[in-house]
């Protein structure tokens, strides 16, 4: 397993870093809301060993944390410029909650780019409980400490079965995503964006490569029927839902889950 490599690259809409690792077939990895590479924690090393994985900081964050206000077109944008940055002309995108809609929206933007596509916990539109929602994470991160903030998402990152089982690893994805106090204006941005509404129905139809779309059956921040949705949406596209899961559905479905998402993204 090799080592991450740091890059940067500079585009028209700023620059965007992200991290390089392994040899293989091009993996695009988009993680959501305020979300650094460094939230995707061992996953880029485990799959290093199939996929040349590609793991950017949102626009507004990280090494991301310049250039123009976060749109989820822009953030298509700066996945394509990503792959290019890299040398690839086309990928693989997996992409998780607000990274679900970038990957989606990269997938309709950028076709040509986009091999395969899934897309987890994430829904097609804004509706007014998620609008509710957008408000839960405005409010803990501009009154709470991040640290704080990350320990009360958890309460809705993982249903309560997987919570008790796995106590350890649910401490350490709220130290994953536990924001650095200096992306919090960057965070805010984006959920601002979202707040103004998106409603990808209307492009969602043309994406043309396969595509799994994955939910979590007791997700509280995208209900599993917003996510089926926007399944519905994509052309022929697989929908899977994950028994007792909340909203971290790749963590919770486990290595069947993760070994089904390989095999999807290798045929």
């Amino acid at each position: 397993m090799s080592a991450a490599a740091n890059k940067i690259v500079r585009g028209p809409r700023g620059p965007v870093a992200y991290e390089r690792w392994g040899d293989g077939a091009p993996l695009l990895l988009i993680a959501g809301l305020g979300s650094r590479a460094r939230l995707w924690g061992e996953l880029p090393r485990l799959l290093s060993d199939r996929f040349t994985v590609l793991a950017p900081d949102n626009r507004g964050v990280g090494g991301s944390r310049e250039g123009a206000p976060f749109t989820l077109e822009g953030a298509a944008d700066d996945a394509a410029l990503v792959l290019a940055d890299s040398g690839f002309g086309a990928a693989s995108v997996v992409g998780v909650s607000m990274g679900g809609l970038i990957a989606c929206e990269t997938a309709a933007r950028h076709p040509e780019a986009v091999e395969r596509l899934v897309a987890a916990s994430c829904a097609a539109r804004l509706t007014p409980s998620h609008r509710r929602v957008m408000r839960f994470f405005e409010i803990a991160f501009t009154r709470l400490e991040p640290a704080e903030a990350a320990d009360a998402f958890m309460a809705f990152a993982f249903g309560s079965a997987f919570a008790d089982k796995f106590p350890g690893f649910v401490d350490q994805a709220a130290k994953l995503w536990a924001m650095d106090p200096e992306d919090r204006p960057g965070a805010l941005a984006q959920i601002e964006h979202l707040k103004g509404g998106w409603d990808l129905r209307p492009r969602l139809g043309a994406i043309g490569c396969p595509a799994l779309v994955l939910a979590g059956e007791l997700d509280p921040i995208v209900p599993a029927a917003a996510t089926r949705e926007l399944a519905a949406a994509i052309p022929g596209a697989r929908y899977r839902e994950v028994p007792g899961a909340a909203h971290s559905v790749l963590a919770e479905g486990g290595s069947a889950l993760l070994n089904e998402v390989i095999e999807f993204l290798s045929t």
